[in-house]
């Protein structure tokens, strides 16, 4: 299993990397995409950075907000995107509504769907310090074992997964993912409906990759004490 995901994601792929960075910031106190690491840089900074390193375009979904990065690529254009706003097909529901982190998601596809020769679209967030690139790097190089069988897309069974999902003992995180550019279709489709929900979208059609035990405390920061601890691994 793991040497057929191998071979599903050779680099030339890769369509894009996508990085959300426009996530509600409550219990951290600050924009998340703003907060400083020890090097001085922001995490915004950090993973349109470390996204480079992979020589493929860079969309930034930032809500609205205005953020702006100071890294220069050489190989890789920057482009800020916004959300979907999808038109709600429920007569009783406001013209439009908030999609979410899916909004940006499709926004994204959408964004990179001339590309015909690409499959995949990779999702990093700024609620992390696991980068685009060590995610890519993992899934093509150290072929992880702990993948599911049971995921198959919704109406087709034994059809091959289109999204691949980071995971730690807990939970699964699908803003850290690689999603097929075909799923753009059926996820406007979900999100015109006036559905929002990321885990009842991804659940028929998602597989789980175990991430590794070193990556746990960097994937879901929520808290300052949370991003500390974080950026002491680095």
């Amino acid at each position: 299993m793991a040497e057929a995901l191998s071979r599903r994601l050779e680099a030339k792929s890769l369509a894009g990397v996508l990085i959300l960075a426009g996530g509600l910031s409550t219990r951290m106190g600050s924009p998340k995409a703003l907060l400083k690491l020890p090097s001085g840089e922001t995490l915004l900074d950090y993973h349109v950075r470390s996204a480079a390193k992979l020589g493929v375009p860079i969309l930034i979904a930032d809500n609205g907000q205005g953020f702006t990065t100071q890294i220069e690529t050489v190989n890789s254009s920057i482009s800020y995107i916004q959300d979907y706003q999808p038109h709600s097909s429920n007569p009783e529901a406001e013209d439009k509504h908030s999609a979410g982190p899916l909004g940006a998601i499709l926004a994204g596809m959408q964004g990179i769907l001339a590309d015909n020769e690409s499959k995949w679209l990779l999702v990093v967030s700024c609620d992390s310090l696991v980068n685009g690139f060590d995610i890519w790097q993992y899934l093509m190089e150290e072929k992880p074992q702990s993948l599911s069988d049971s995921a198959t897309v919704v109406n087709e069974p034994n059809t091959q997964p289109q999204m691949y999902c980071l995971a730690d003992n807990e939970r699964d995180y699908p803003l850290l993912a690689l999603y097929q550019l075909q799923l753009a279709e059926p996820l406007k489709a979900y999100l015109d409906s006036g559905e929002r929900r990321v885990m009842r979208f991804i659940s028929p059609i998602s597989q789980s990759v175990a991430m590794p035990q070193d990556w746990y405390t960097l994937s879901n920061l929520n808290t300052p004490e949370q991003f500390e601890i974080a950026c002491q691994q680095l």
